[in-house]
């Protein structure tokens, strides 16, 4: 007999399933190969995994064609790797027989070979089968691997398959057990697991909609409602209905007109769409309406029947069962309507896509400071709501609803309440997540025409002139949206000239911002409750009874339109009680800084001086500034005075003049006042602004100290500490001024004492009433704050300074609000150049013209009334993403730290220059790497936006601008690094375009210390 040739001798040591037993340099191709195996099932794992977290479990109303749910795709998951398992096993059993009875080559050969069947197998099935059916699949994939492991089992125990040269035997394994654990045990595992899930999912299945008709319902939908396909945008409409047969033809025009504008899916944006109807309202109706309402879903399949009351009165509750149901839905915008809107769905779909997904996003028609109707014959009264007043709220017309929005409404389990109306039960709903909506004055309910509306009503008698049938045939012939309608009557917020009405004469009132409240409230109580006695209520304003307009739309006797609300703290009183020729420049820059850390600022000049035109110029830049003249006829006629004491001052007005401090007594009486009555910031006029405080809602004072030592005896502490009112800020109501002033300007009031009736007396009240006033809100801020260089050491701020820069930018804004001249030891210095007070009017400057009071020259940057545009902001931006540690050694310095990312004293970015109002501004800004937010009122991140302003002022755009907010991307808020801020302003109308730009650096970066 021959003798066999020898074998390899890497083939003389026994093979196992962990072993290559090939040349080392042949280890890491082979394990290569047989990873490659692993490949079909790794990419229907991560499909999976990923389709599970997007698609929602399937809906529980029955509305919809059953399509793969999350469930599905996690039972898949288990196959995948069930298939991913077996596959490594046979490809490592083929691996092992081949190496061992082929030469290396061919053995690889047919390693590549059985890879490539497997892929194309695994390719073909998922091609078959489809996206939307994982579990057979992979299943399919499964049952096709387990039959190439058994047949490789059978022919490994086959004679003839074993056939090997005599002096060598491949090592053999018990081919019993190998079936069980590599077969039958991980098989069983993964099919009770399937089975128990699909247990859950038949639970979850069962349908309630035919149960509340009593009806035998078909409910799907031509538009599949778990996989909007791979659109950027993904937009879910409800439109609301009802029973009736006024419904059910409403519908029909529905469907026939507004529905035809909405485009088909594509790649940037989706819709799918349902009608909302509640339960059956009577058995009649049922009888009467659900055969039709049947017949028309067979052929629509687009109605949802929600579990809840279809009457008027549940209008609320079935709008929360809708957005209940759409919350278990993957889509990126809910748009909610009813079906008597035209809605130009061609519109919303081109700004919807553009726009993108949005966080807290909720746009509509706004309203805002709307009381309850009370009367029982309007059939919108809400008797069931018990507050003065709605909460911000949209028209039910029409809003757009970003999906965190809708789940913070669903999302959060508790009681909810539900008033009459849907959309002012909305705002009670967001109330609590402080989301404002967007106001959108082209939606309206009432039955008006304009051609740029984006939901229009259309009542049952067409009063304006046409239907919706002639408003499409208007789109598709290319004419004006309100072409042949009526189009004399003016609609909410939009200009009302060469109309029949104005929306005024309706009692309305619009803001561009906040969209639309009354302009006269109907008795309207605004009071502040008592806190631990130590805030009053207020005597109620009762408009055109007991109250009196002061400054129309602002400001009353007894009240002002903001002291109530979020915006109180804009309010800002100034006195100034010299000839006008005493008004000079620094303190048209006084009021300047004001407006440039807090566009938004309301500014009431109180003044026994000024003329009332002496600010136009700002007015016409949008500036809120009002001159309110005071005299002691004005004062009593005005009720200003605040018991019996301040009210015989005032009496005595005449008296008291001779005086040598008698009007820094009177500016004293009137920051008590003002304060108490109306709240908001009350400032001397050489109290200059270097940033905002970043807190709203702090209200606080600032603190000093004493140089005397006579003073020792009021101050607050041993050290001298003592309370400055020169600028303060609080809300109306606090009890202390009343007290304070009723006590200073009682009859022990001594002219001759300079301070008696300011900070002293300010300061012995606090000083025994301290702890009950700050568990209430009262807060002393340290004298760096508002105060930072003391009265006597204050005139070198004033002096050229070779460190004047260094002393501004790393002392005194690392630490301060304000810095306070203390006029009367610094009203005769001049501003050297060079000087810290120099750099801070060269920093901040409107640049707006005006004319000198003693010369008439006019001042600004070119001595004449025009002035160049420029756009101002930080070169380098800091962005400290730890809060900064408390140096100040007391518990409020958090409030008074900067916000990280907001752009704050020297890095505040403002317009300067340049016209006054503009038809049309656009603002582009864009970022990086990290994300902008523009404040409040928008809510949404956006990495690159262009903003179109119309009609606008100066204050506008620097409105807008202050409002920039940045965020760091994840990786740089972690690790720190840079990212570039770029803003291009554009100013274009018939008579001018200009345009500026900046590019700001942003460096991210931890840092330690406390800097505010």
């Amino acid at each position: 007999m021959p003798t066999p040739n020898p074998l390899p001798s890497f083939r003389h040591r026994a093979l196992s399933l962990s072993t290559l037993n090939v040349p080392r340099r042949y280890h890491i191709p082979i394990i290569l190969l047989r990873a490659l195996s692993l490949i079909p099932s790794l990419f229907g794992l991560f499909r999976n995994i990923g389709c599970a977290w997007r698609v929602p479990l399937r809906d529980a109303g029955g509305a919809i064609v059953l399509r793969s749910t999350e469930s599905d795709y996690w039972v898949a998951t288990l196959w995948c790797m069930l298939a991913g398992y077996w596959s490594w096993i046979l490809t490592t059993s083929m691996m092992r027989r081949w190496l061992y009875h082929y030469e290396l080559s061919n053995a690889i050969v047919r390693l590549v070979t059985l890879t490539a069947i497997n892929w194309s197998i695994s390719a073909f099935i998922n091609s078959h089968y489809g996206p939307d059916a994982p579990i057979w699949t992979w299943m399919t994939i499964c049952f096709i691997l387990l039959v190439s492991n058994v047949l490789k089992i059978v022919l490994a125990s086959s004679p003839k398959y074993n056939r090997k040269v005599e002096d060598v035997q491949e090592p053999r394994i018990n081919h019993k057990s190998t079936v069980v654990k590599v077969l039958i045990l991980p098989l069983f595992v993964v099919i009770l697991l399937t089975m128990f899930s699909s247990m859950i999912q038949i639970d979850r299945l069962r349908y309630t909609s035919s149960q509340l008709m009593k009806q035998e319902f078909k409910l799907s939908t031509s538009t599949d409602l778990a996989d909007f396909g791979q659109s950027a945008v993904k937009v879910m409409v409800v439109v609301l209905s009802s029973w009736t047969p006024k419904g059910f033809e409403k519908r029909q025009v529905f469907r026939n007109t507004t529905l035809k504008l909405m485009p088909g899916n594509t790649d940037r944006i989706a819709f799918t769409y349902r009608f909302i109807l509640g339960e059956a309202p009577s058995a009649k109706a049922s009888s009467l309406m659900g055969p039709s309402i049947t017949r028309e879903n067979d052929i629509y399949n687009d109605i949802l029947i929600v579990p809840s009351s279809d009457l008027y009165n549940d209008l609320s509750r079935k709008v929360y069962k809708a957005l209940e149901w759409t919350n278990d839905y993957n889509f990126d915008f809910l748009v909610k309507t009813d079906d008597d809107i035209f809605v130009r769905w061609d519109t919303i779909s081109q700004e919807l896509a553009t726009l993108g997904p949005q966080r807290f996003y909720w746009r509509g028609l706004g309203y805002w400071n709307i009381p309850p109707i009370k009367n029982s014959e309007n059939k919108n009264a809400a008797f069931d709501y018990q507050l003065p007043m709605f909460p911000p709220f949209t028209a039910g017309a029409l809003y757009i609803l970003s999906k965190d929005v809708v789940n913070a409404i669903v999302g959060t389990p508790g009681p909810r309440l539900y008033t009459k109306n849907e959309d002012q039960n909305l705002g009670i709903w967001l109330f609590p997540y402080n989301v404002k909506p967007i106001h959108d004055r082209r939606i309206q309910q009432a039955d008006v025409c304009e051609d740029d509306m984006i939901a229009k009503h259309f009542g049952d008698s067409y009063e304006i002139g046409g239907s919706m049938y002639d408003m499409l045939n208007n789109i598709e012939n290319n004419k004006r949206l309100c072409s042949g309608f009526k189009t004399n009557l003016c609609a909410l917020c939009y200009p009302c000239r060469g109309k029949a009405n104005h929306w005024k004469d309706w009692n309305f009132d619009c803001d561009e911002t906040k969209g639309v409240t009354l302009l006269h409230q109907p008795e309207m109580t605004l009071v502040t409750e008592t806190v631990k006695q130590v805030k009053d209520k207020t005597e109620v304003s009762v408009l055109g009874k007991n109250d009196d307009w002061i400054v129309k739309g602002l400001l009353t006797q007894l009240t002002s339109t903001y002291s109530e609300t979020d915006n109180w703290h804009l309010l800002h009183w100034v006195c100034w009680t010299t000839d006008p020729s005493t008004f000079t420049d620094r303190h048209w820059r006084t009021l300047e800084l004001i407006w440039i850390h807090q566009p938004r600022a309301v500014v009431f000049m109180l003044t026994t001086t000024l003329p009332d035109s002496f600010f136009e110029e700002y007015k016409r830049n949008g500036y809120n500034i009002h001159v309110v003249r005071f005299s002691k006829d004005l004062l009593l006629n005005y009720r200003w005075y605040l018991g019996p004491d301040s009210h015989s001052w005032l009496t005595d007005w005449d008296k008291w003049e001779k005086g040598p401090y008698f009007f820094s007594h009177l500016t004293d009486y009137m920051r008590y006042l003002l304060i108490y009555k109306y709240g908001g910031t009350y400032m001397d006029m050489d109290a200059l602004w270097i940033r905002s405080p970043p807190d709203d809602n702090l209200e606080f004072i600032g603190a000093d100290y004493a140089t005397l030592k006579s003073d020792a005896d009021w101050t607050l502490d041993t050290d001298g500490m003592y309370l400055a009112p020169g600028v303060m800020r609080f809300r109306k109501g606090w009890t202390a001024f009343k007290d304070i002033a009723e006590a200073a300007f009682s009859p022990s009031y001594n002219p001759a004492c300079f301070n008696c009736v300011g900070p002293r007396a300010i300061t012995i009240y606090v000083k025994h009433n301290r702890k009950s006033m700050e568990a209430a809100g009262f807060t002393i801020v340290p004298n760096n704050v508002l105060y930072p260089v003391n009265y006597v050491e204050v005139h070198r701020l004033l002096e050229s300074d070779a460190l004047a820069e260094h002393e501004l930018r790393y002392n005194i804004m690392v630490k301060s609000w304000s810095i306070h001249l203390f006029g009367k030891m610094t009203n005769h210095l001049p501003v050297q150049s060079g000087s810290v007070v120099d750099l801070v009017f060269k920093k901040f400057d409107l640049d707006i013209p005006h004319t000198d009071t003693t010369t008439h020259n006019i001042i600004s940057s070119t001595r004449q009334m025009q002035t160049p545009f420029t756009l101002v902001g930080p070169k380098n931006y800091i962005y400290r993403t730890s809060s900064a540690s408390d140096k100040l050694g007391i518990p409020i310095s958090d409030s008074l730290q900067q916000i990280p990312g907001t752009f704050q004293g020297l890095d505040v970015i403002y317009v300067r220059g340049g016209p006054a109002k503009s038809r049309l501004v656009s603002i582009k800004l864009s970022v990086t790497s990290g994300k902008l937010r523009i404040g409040a009122a928008h809510g949404s991140d956006f990495a690159e936006s262009t903003l179109e302003l119309r009609e606008v002022t100066k204050k506008d755009v620097n409105a807008l601008l202050n409002s920039i907010m940045y965020t760091p991307s994840t990786i740089l808020a972690a690790n720190g690094g840079r990212d570039s801020l770029q803003i291009a302003i554009e100013y274009g109308d018939d008579a001018e375009h200009i345009s500026a730009s900046i590019e700001v650096k942003i460096y991210v970066s931890e840092v330690d210390g406390a800097t505010f």
